[in-house]
């Protein structure tokens, strides 16, 4: 086997090879002046499995990726197993208006026309790791939360992990039961028309260090308001997680609300503490 990785987790996937104990390669990436994207595949690749990484945070990284796998398989390779650890459109997994396109199901359908077995890391739409069918697309969805709350767990003296809202709480829960801490998740009611009171379901959070945990911060401001309330609350501190690092209006925004912020390099920030190669490297293996 063989590890090709794109232009946008080269890192990543040459640190995965290393695990895995087998050659890598980068491709050759370079961009027209008209905004095009050139594509081109370095290795002999007849009869031989390929492992490709790469995240795919926007449209460019979809498009480089689609390239790429076509050219995998007009090289000849015997089987392309596509790992993509943060793969953007993953949150339009439904309609919610008439009419509105199924983002998740296309860019999925896309890739899985070119690969003979497709993961990703904590897709946004399932709320647990293992194989899940989305629309006929057959799908390893492999979980790096546990990774996050031991991280935290090793570094902060009884924590208690919070879920943002109920749809994280079964993944959230489940990470901090791994390393035998409390758990809640964040309740919101609407007091008027422009004030929410949040706040833990079950667990007094006073003088505690609190974890905000999630697969992702895009813009962050859930967290933000989430990060204030259990402030007012009296939590001693407050710690954010997430295996997913958007931070589309930067890490910044969150200085001023929270004691620490702590992502995977899924996307590679300075906020990476952790890494999802090994928990690539053991499912390949």
């Amino acid at each position: 086997m063989i590890v090709i990785g794109g232009s946008y987790t080269v890192g990543l996937a040459s640190k995965v090879a290393d695990m895995v104990g087998c050659a890598f390669d980068a491709t050759e990436i370079k961009k027209f002046p008209d905004g095009e994207i050139y594509v081109r595949v370095d290795s002999e690749l007849d009869g031989v499995d390929v492992l490709f990484i790469q995240s795919a945070p926007d449209n460019n990284a979809i498009i480089e990726s689609i390239l790429i796998l076509d050219a995998l398989r007009d090289l000849g390779a015997k089987r392309i197993n596509a790992v993509f650890p943060y793969l953007a459109y993953m949150r339009q997994d439904k309609r919610f208006k008439a009419g509105e396109a199924l983002s998740a199901k296309t860019i999925l359908s896309l890739l899985n026309d070119k690969t003979d077995e497709l993961t990703l890391v904590n897709a946004h739409f399932l709320d647990n790791g293992g194989a899940h069918v989305y629309h006929g697309v057959s799908i390893n969805n492999l979980d790096a939360l546990p990774a996050l709350a031991r991280y935290f767990a090793d570094r902060l003296d009884n924590p208690v992990f919070i879920a943002p809202d109920k749809g994280a709480m079964r993944a959230v829960k489940e990470a901090a039961s791994k390393q035998d801490c409390d758990f809640d998740y964040l309740e919101k009611n609407r007091l008027n028309g422009e004030e929410v009171n949040i706040k833990p379901k079950d667990l007094k959070i006073e003088g505690r260090n609190v974890v905000l945990l999630d697969d992702m911060i895009s813009t962050g401001g859930t967290m933000i308001k989430a990060s204030e309330a259990l402030r007012r609350q009296g939590a001693d501190s407050i710690n954010l997680g997430c295996v997913h690092g958007v931070f589309s209006r930067g890490a910044k925004a969150f200085d001023e609300v929270c004691d620490s912020i702590v992502c995977s390099d899924t996307i590679k920030r300075k906020e990476s503490m952790i890494s999802v190669a090994d928990l690539i490297a053991q499912h390949v293996m």
